[in-house]
Order: structure tokens, then sequence, then C-alpha cells
């Protein structure tokens, strides 16, 4: 039973004379950030500044008092953390920046503020007292977990006034910034989208959004590539590629799965575990289709292919820029499979593909599927961090590009891609491929690269893609599709053209030996 009456009443000084509390069990924030920090989240995200309007407009309410607890004879407020930080911001509007300009206006209204600078609290006499009380006002349990959403928000609050990525990091060292500004930016794409169905706003600005599911879709590097959100985990920042009203559409489907619990379709994060299963192989392809019936929709659209970084926060106020390119193209890292493809739903299962003893096939990782898909599987594919930014980028390329629709475009990268991966593969090794061509300082050119790899498959005991190499070397009718002399007739011949299946059957052949190359 609590019994409050014998609590003392202190009077104190709001700027001077009583402390924010980060512990306390109102605040979703981390134990030990400055007082500051502290103010400006409630700004952001608890809405202190209705209460610096109220206070003007009605005067300090006084028939609740704060509630204080003493640590080394300083009171801190455990109870009442919003009427503080009004009324210091009241007293110093630069606490707030962000809202300087507001706090000032409606303080005009005040007669006097030295009237507010002293207040009447309660001092508990214990921190068990003091949670007691707290529980029973607004839980019921004994503390408040820190929600996922109000983590990014924090962090995204104190990056919108200006504090720099480093300085975060530096200030809260047992804490991963780059994650949460990370997941608030991405959680600004979806909502700072304009739904046809207004629910669907409401439920993704709720406070208690279940951002954990959408962390769980957007940890896998298809489904970044498929959303066109490119990550870069360094600066850390993000950028969409989509076109806004494409991604409109996609974010229309995924908020509603996820605030259906009653559909089919409904996803979370024990759906979401396995990026192989059947649902979400099956879930994959079902966003890839609502995005090619959008860019189909949206084809002709004018004025609508720009870059779109988020809007600062989580609730989309501010204009702060949200960096340029990279994550899965540029550094072959966006938090998940930077170079796999989109198109984990474009299968009809994960594992499914070429028959035992079919070339291009090893021992390990999973292998291509047999269905006919519009996209060359690279789920199983990613750029090593050692390895030239170009070759995640293009990796990511090969994974987005319809090969229905681009056939000629398809089987060109394809052989870039090779050639390339070939060099990249062999630098790594520390071997220079010019002494493979013959002639002193010679160009490298594909088949100087197809002489090195068969001997290095041999040396190595790839037995399985011996023959591979061997055929891309062949010029022969049989399998001539993945042949070198193909590959280089479709690049330099202007009487050849490709056929979407030459471009499958080629990435086809060859995928055992891109993925003994990708090894890390």
């Amino acid at each position: 039973m609590i019994d409050m009456s014998t609590w003392e009443q202190l009077e104190v000084d709001v700027v001077e004379g009583v402390r924010l509390d980060p512990k306390n069990i109102r605040l979703d924030i981390p134990e030990g950030v400055p007082e500051v920090d502290i103010i400006q989240d409630l700004f952001h995200n608890e809405k202190a500044l209705s209460l610096v309007e109220s206070i003007a407009k009605l005067g300090l309410l006084t028939h609740e008092l704060p509630i204080v607890l003493m640590r080394d004879d300083v009171p801190y407020v455990v109870e009442g953390n919003r009427r503080l930080a009004a009324l210091k911001a009241i007293q110093n509007p630069y606490l707030a920046p962000e809202f300087q300009a507001r706090i000032r206006k409606f303080a005009e209204d005040i007669p006097s503020r030295d009237a507010l600078r002293k207040i009447r609290v309660l001092k508990a006499p214990t921190q068990d007292d003091a949670d007691q009380l707290i529980a029973a006002l607004h839980t019921g349990s004994q503390r408040v977990g820190w929600s996922p959403t109000r983590q990014a928000a924090f962090f995204q609050a104190q990056i919108d006034n200006g504090k720099s990525v480093d300085y975060l990091i530096a200030r809260y060292p047992t804490i991963d910034v780059k994650k949460f500004v990370i997941r608030s930016q991405i959680l600004s794409l979806f909502r700072n989208v304009e739904y046809n169905d207004p629910s669907l706003k409401d439920f993704v600005m709720k406070r208690r959004f279940p951002v954990s599911t959408l962390a769980r879709l957007y940890e896998y590097g298809s489904f970044l590539t498929l959303a066109g959100i490119e990550v870069d985990e360094q600066v850390p920042s993000v950028t969409l590629r989509l076109k806004p009203k494409v991604f409109a559409r996609l974010a229309e489907k995924i908020i509603r799965d996820i605030a259906d619990s009653d559909s089919e379709t409904h996803i979370n994060t024990r759906k979401l575990n396995r990026k192989d299963g059947p649902f979400f192989v099956n879930y994959m392809k079902a966003l890839r289709e609502v995005i090619d019936e959008a860019e189909a929709d949206f084809a002709l659209d004018p004025g609508d292919d720009e870059t779109v970084p988020p809007a600062s926060g989580p609730n989309g106020n501010g204009n702060r820029p949200g960096g340029g390119a990279g994550g899965s193209g540029g550094s072959g890292n966006t938090g998940g499979n930077a170079g796999a493809s989109a198109r984990d739903g474009e299968q009809e299962g994960a594992g499914s593909g070429q028959g035992p003893g079919e070339a291009g096939t090893t021992n390990s990782g999973s292998k291509p599927p047999k269905t006919k898909s519009a996209y060359l599987w690279t789920e199983d594919l990613s750029a090593p961090a050692d390895y030239p930014p170009a070759i995640g980028m293009i990796l990511t390329e090969l994974g987005r590009i319809n090969i229905d629709k681009f056939p000629n475009a398809s089987l060109d990268l394809i052989r870039t891609f090779l050639e390339k991966l070939t060099k990249a593969y062999a630098a790594r090794l520390g071997v220079d491929l010019k002494r493979h061509t013959g002639k002193d300082g010679g160009f490298v050119y594909l088949s100087t690269c197809m002489k090195w790899l068969e001997q290095h498959v041999k040396d190595i005991d790839e037995t399985a893609l011996i023959q591979v190499v061997l055929k891309v070397k062949s010029g022969k009718l049989s399998g001539y599709v993945p042949s070198m002399d193909h590959l280089n007739a479709i690049n330099h011949n202007h009487q050849i053209f490709a056929t979407s299946d030459e471009a499958r059957e080629c990435w086809q052949m060859i995928h055992g030996l891109i993925r003994l190359m990708l090894k890390p």
C-alpha cells in the first residue's frame, strides 16, 4: 500500500535545483544521457511543446506534484518529466533549439517567467516507493521497455538537432547508434508515404508500430534490392532508388500485411525468420508482382525518377539529406546480403535447382532454381568486402535486371561480370594475369581470364568446375550459348542478338563458378 502522506514537500529551482532522470520508467531512453538530450527527446517525441502552450494559456496546474528522488543530495524527477522539461525550456528556450521560436512565442503570454522558476515537488523516500507509485499510475509493471521505434526516434532527434553520428557514437559507446539511425531513416521512408488507405498511415505513425517486423525485412539484402533501398552502414544513410509512386504501392502492401493479423498474408518476425523458407520466398514473389504492376502503371509518369532520401526523423519532420549512393552497390555491405537478388520470391522454392551432376554446381551453397524466372538467381551470392566496389554494384544490377525485357543487356552484363570478377579473384590471390597473356604487358581479355581460371580450378581440385571453364572457353555449337565466343559476339558483333533463354542458360551454367570466386 502506498502512503504518500508522509512524503516530504520541497521547493526547487527548475533550472538549477532539480534534474530530469534518464532512469525514469516514463522515458524510453538509455541511461546516462545528458539532460539536454532528454529535453530534446521530450520535445521531439513526447509533445512537451504542448505543455509549454498549456502553461502559457492556463498556468501551471499544481493538483499533481512532480515526484523526485534524491541521489547524491540532488533531486532527480521520476514523475513529471514533461512538465519539468517544459518549465526548463520556458526559462531557456535554447534547450530545445528546433522549438525555441515557438517556445518564445508562447512565453509572451506568461505574465512572469520568474514565477515559474520555483516549483513544489514531492520527495519519494526510496526508488522502490517511486517505482510503486509510477507503476500504479502508468504501467501496471515495474519497468517499461524501450521500444525499437523509440530507440530510433531518440537518436534521429539528436541528429536532427545537429549532432553528428560520430559524436553520438562517442557519447553512447555501448549503443549501436548507426543501427538505430538506419532504422529511423527506413521507418521514415514508410511513414512519408501517402497511403490510399488513411488507416495505414495512422498505423505506421503509431508510437508502438511493430518496427521489428519491418527490420526483419530490411535485414535481408534481397529485400533491399527489391525495394530499391540502398543502405550505407558507414555514414550511415538510406537512399530510395525506386520511383516514389512504385515504392508507395509496395509500402501499402507491406504495412497492410503487418497491420492485418487475420490476413493470410500477415507478416511478423516469426514468419520472416528464414529467407529460404517457403513463406518468405512466396512473399518476395508477391512483392515483386506488386512492383512490376506498379512500374507498368507508372512507366509513362514524368518527373518521378528522382532519388528520394528519407525525411529527417521518423515523423517526417525537418529537411535533412538522406545520404547518397552507397550501401548495396558501393560497398557491397547493406546490412544483409549486399549482392543478393531481390528475386527470392521468383522461385518455386529455395534449394530447387539443377539435378545431380549437372555442370555449374558444387557440393556447397544453394543451387539456381529450374523455374523460368524473369530474373537471374543471385540470392546465394554476395560480394566480399575486400573486392572493388564495382563487383558488388554489378552483382546487384544482375539481380535487378529483367532478362525478359532486356536480354541483350543481361547477357552483355554477365560477360562483363565474369571477366571483372575473374580479375578481382586473381588479384586477391596475388596473381598477375598479364603474365598469362603470352605477351609482355599484353591486355587481359576474357580469354586470358579463362586460360588462367582453367588451370586454377585444376590446381584447387574443383573438378566439377573444370568442364564449366572448358565450356566457356570452347566455341563448339554444343553448349555454344555460354561460350566465350558467343559472349564476345554479343559484346562486339552487330549482327548478333541475345534472347532471355540464352541469358538464363549462360547464368545457370556459370553459377557455380561465380560462387567459387565470390567466396570470402
